[in-house]
């Protein structure tokens, strides 16, 4: 097959983002990127996730696929409770298991995973903290009642190339003209071993990129939307990334 067509299929006058988001264009899977963190401050620029530290710096991927093993550090969170977990596995094919958790026992996954692109509750709310782990580290953790989490990290997956259309940086406090937020877009691509910053900017309270051509991601990219301050911390910032994901010709 040839190239996945980006004209839209169901009604002339419908937006094209809504029908990608209602499965209407073949190969096109709108991708949202939301990140949150309590943590920032002016040590190393990191992504905001729930296991950053004010010491920042970047979230290390596991090495390998392996099994990820799911627990609540509450009871309450029995085995009605569904966990959706979207990501890569080995060599960066996509990914995904729903996997009920059972209270403070561990449960593990069927497949193995190699990267993590979220990881949310699909029924009911999360009473503790849910945390995935390979062997003794976290590599991704719903905090209580929240429901997903909350990554500024997304890895495209095999097969497919990510366009970036809009970033979006707040910082929920307020500066002086002597302090500031310092923002980039860190990418590793894992087939070239290239590593690149996107973009790289400074703002107060709020940063807006609304890219005018879409910023093309090509398969097996680690993305990373770091934040660090200028002026110690913890401070909390938050970041939105969207945009299309188009399967490659086959």
């Amino acid at each position: 097959m040839g190239t996945y067509s980006s004209a839209t299929r169901q009604g002339a006058y419908e937006p094209f983002e809504l029908q990608v988001a209602r499965g209407q264009v073949d190969g096109h899977t709108g991708i949202e990127i939301f990140g949150y963190s309590p943590n920032i401050a002016n040590t190393a620029t990191g992504p905001m996730w729930e296991g950053q530290t004010q010491s920042g710096g970047l979230y290390t991927p596991p090495s390998s696929a392996a099994p990820l093993v799911l627990v609540s550090s509450s009871a309450s969170d029995t085995t009605a409770l569904s966990i959706r977990i979207e990501g890569c596995g080995a060599n960066f094919v996509p990914l995904n298991e729903t996997i009920a958790i059972n209270g403070t026992t561990n449960v593990t996954t069927t497949n193995s995973f190699l990267r993590i692109n979220a990881m949310y509750v699909t029924n009911g709310t999360n009473v503790g903290t849910i945390t995935a782990k390979i062997s003794s580290t976290t590599y991704a953790q719903i905090n209580p009642g929240v429901g997903q989490t909350q990554m500024s990290i997304y890895t495209v997956p095999a097969g497919y190339t990510f366009y970036l259309s809009y970033v979006q940086y707040d910082a929920a406090i307020g500066f002086t003209s002597s302090a500031y937020m310092i923002a980039q877009e860190y990418n590793k691509d894992n087939v070239t071993g290239a590593i690149t910053v996107t973009h790289q900017t400074v703002f107060v309270q709020k940063q807006e990129i609304p890219y005018t051509v879409q910023i093309a991601h090509t398969e097996k990219t680690d993305m990373q939307f770091c934040v660090k301050s200028s002026a110690g911390g913890p401070l909390t910032c938050s970041m939105y990334a969207g945009g299309i994901l188009i399967k490659n010709p086959d």
